[in-house]
């Protein structure tokens, strides 16, 4: 017959069994974790890079006659080849100056791109303009304007690029 000091052990020992599983179980799962981290490891360190170009657009100094816009960057990796990434940064600006204006400002920022290079990047600008037989043109069009910064970047291992 059993006493009742023999019950507790018998529970500690369906415990510590479930633990040894378990444990088991994460030494076997952790060798697939951490090469999926490394997988995973370049393109983490190229979104941070970027996101970094990101705050460098917005910080840098604004063209006199616009401000920011409603939205803050996005920044998109749009795969690659051979090891280089293509990316664009995407914000928004209001103006009352010349789009051509704004566009040669941003042209001549050299704003640093994530591979330490500067102006290795094309500028380029979405205007919204009034409806069709209006008087405005892309060319002097008033309001928000988009403004794209496309470029590549070495991207080592990061598989987006390969």
């Amino acid at each position: 017959m059993s006493t009742p000091a023999e019950a507790p052990a018998s529970t500690s020992s369906g415990r510590s069994r479930l633990a040894r599983r378990a444990g088991c179980l994460a030494w076997l799962l952790l060798p697939f974790v951490l090469l999926w981290a490394l997988v995973k490891l370049p393109g983490w360190i190229n979104d941070f890079e970027l996101a970094r170009m990101a705050d460098r657009v917005v910080e840098h100094p604004r063209l006199p006659g616009t401000t920011s816009g409603q939205f803050d960057p996005q920044v998109k990796m749009r795969g690659g080849d051979s090891g280089d990434c293509w990316y664009t940064i995407r914000f928004t600006l209001d103006v009352d100056v010349p789009v051509e204006q704004v566009l040669s400002h941003y042209r001549q920022a050299k704003i640093e791109d994530p591979d330490g290079q500067r102006d290795d990047y094309e500028v380029s600008a979405w205007a919204l303009v009034d409806e069709p037989g209006g008087e405005t043109t892309e060319d002097s069009a008033p309001g928000t304007l988009i403004i794209d910064l496309d470029g590549t970047l070495n991207g080592g291992l990061d598989p987006r690029c390969l």
